[in-house]
């Protein structure tokens, strides 16, 4: 409709949904109803594939802003137990009273809530919160000295470049008149944050 009808240009319009497969579902019909040559430059895909996006579309501002290099890897679930299980190691507790996965899971969902590690640590309440900001603490360190991210990063670090670096938001925010969100009511705080800010 914004195509065909109101002359929008594909490359205004961003549509984010949840799944892989919802995306190819969203992309198959809008090809089928238009044709694949009318949605060049249609920016369509998950959260997680828009933050992919933008950190590689800005290799130079993204060393700068976040100290990561262009070339940084995306850990899976697996790599990112195998840090969780070295963070724990490294600040010096014991992983089968502190286990890698709870910290993981807690990791998670601070970075869902766009709270740092330190965020954490000055916002503990508890001894376990404080064991949290630690392992968490060690979790970034290694994640940075393997010039890596995890799942939860691919949404929290391009929200982090827009804050530090405004001209970059405003840039996309220029580009994308149109933002389609499918199941908006189920978006969480940092998907939420980042639509906003677009």
């Amino acid at each position: 409709y914004l195509i065909q009808h109101l002359g929008a240009h594909p490359s205004e319009i961003l549509a984010v949904t949840f799944t892989n497969k919802a995306a190819r579902e969203m992309r198959e019909r809008i090809d089928s109803l238009i044709g694949e040559d009318a949605t060049d430059g249609l920016t369509m895909g998950t959260f997680h594939s828009l933050g992919v996006r933008i950190l590689r579309q800005n290799p130079g501002r993204v060393a700068e802003q976040l100290q990561l290099q262009p070339n940084f890897v995306i850990y899976d679930s697996g790599d990112q137990m195998e840090l969780a299980k070295t963070a724990v190691k490294n600040a010096n507790l014991d992983p089968k009273q502190v286990t890698p996965r709870r910290m993981l899971n807690r990791i998670s969902a601070a970075k869902s809530s766009l709270k740092t590690a330190a965020d954490v640590g000055v916002e503990a309440t508890s001894y376990d919160d404080e064991i949290v900001a630690r392992v968490y603490t060690e979790y970034e360190k290694l994640l940075r000295a393997a010039n890596a991210v995890d799942f939860d990063d691919l949404l929290g670090l391009p929200i982090r470049l827009f804050d530090q670096d405004p001209s970059t938001l405003a840039r996309y925010q220029h580009q994308y008149k149109y933002i389609l969100v499918d199941e908006y009511q189920d978006t969480n705080r940092v998907q939420y944050v980042m639509v906003s800010a677009l």
